[in-house]
């Protein structure tokens, strides 16, 4: 991994700059539900509407301030990722122009065309998503773990069955879809070496009038695409339903047990509220 170490020394400033900011903006995700839940149990229940004015303006300044670090991380993580594209892509042509013949040889254009443009955007929105959800819903699942178990600890049980639930979907996904994603590539590699070969050759295709074979042709390596693309959609397709089946379940189970411990009075209302956003 000595290669990304250029590229870490560049951009280490900026890249934790906008973690930075995206701790603000999930702290201030994961208080909203708390100082919710104090309006509804202390103002709304004693009718205090001095008290649900003052810490409403507190919820909206903590709004504020998470839409601010919001602003701020979406900048500089945007900035930075095309920035490390562009460095990468050039770096990436300059490594492929110095080889030589014979290993350039050993590789097919059309595979080196797509390292440089379709690999080098996902590496690119890799390093933007390292500055947004792929750290940010880490750090939202444990401090919404830590917060529900804070506001009512036995409520906390549903957590601790949908959350291994929801990490063995995740997964399941990773791990059954990567496969289909591979042959997505190889596949994308194909109907880059068919164009490049068309290209190439267009003046002999003319000449010897071959535009049904090569159309055949690249209708074969399209369509290979189009179905292997859709199998690995349809695969990731089934997960996402799961989780939030999974969620929708909890969710309800919250509400039932909520309303019943509500009734006896060992939890409040805006207890169940929170608990509720959190999940």
């Amino acid at each position: 991994m000595s290669f990304v170490k250029k590229y870490a020394k560049k951009y280490w400033k900026p890249f934790f700059a906008a973690l930075a900011f995206l701790s603000l903006e999930a702290f201030c995700d994961l208080l909203q539900p708390t100082i919710m839940s104090r309006i509804v149990d202390v103002g709304v229940a004693n009718r205090d509407l001095r008290y649900v004015l003052n810490v409403g303006g507190i919820m909206l300044l903590v709004t504020a301030l998470g839409a601010v670090g919001a602003i701020c991380r979406n900048a500089i993580s945007s900035k930075v990722s095309q920035k490390f594209g562009a460095d990468l892509r050039l770096d990436l042509f300059k490594k492929i122009h110095s080889l030589s013949l014979e290993n350039i040889d050993r590789f097919e254009t059309a595979s080196l065309v797509t390292r440089l443009t379709n690999d080098v955007t996902q590496v690119q929105n890799f390093a933007n998503g390292m500055m947004r959800i792929f750290v940010k819903a880490p750090i939202l699942c444990v401090g919404s773990l830590i917060m529900a178990s804070l506001i009512n600890l036995r409520m906390a049980i549903v957590l601790v069955v949908v959350v291994p639930i929801v990490i063995l979907l995740i997964y399941l996904n990773m791990h059954i879809g990567y496969p289909f994603f591979t042959k997505v590539q190889n596949s994308l590699d194909n109907v880059n070496s068919v164009m490049r070969e068309y290209l190439s050759g267009v003046r002999v295709v003319k000449a010897f009038n071959r535009f049904a074979y090569e159309t055949e042709r690249f209708e074969r390596a399209n369509s290979n695409l189009s179905e292997v693309s859709a199998t690995a959609m349809r695969v990731m397709a089934v997960f996402t339903p799961g989780v939030t089946l999974t969620v929708n379940i909890g969710t309800i189970a919250v509400l039932w047990l909520g309303g019943r411990w509500v009734n006896v009075g060992k939890i409040q209302v805006g207890q169940v509220i929170a608990f509720i956003n959190y999940m």
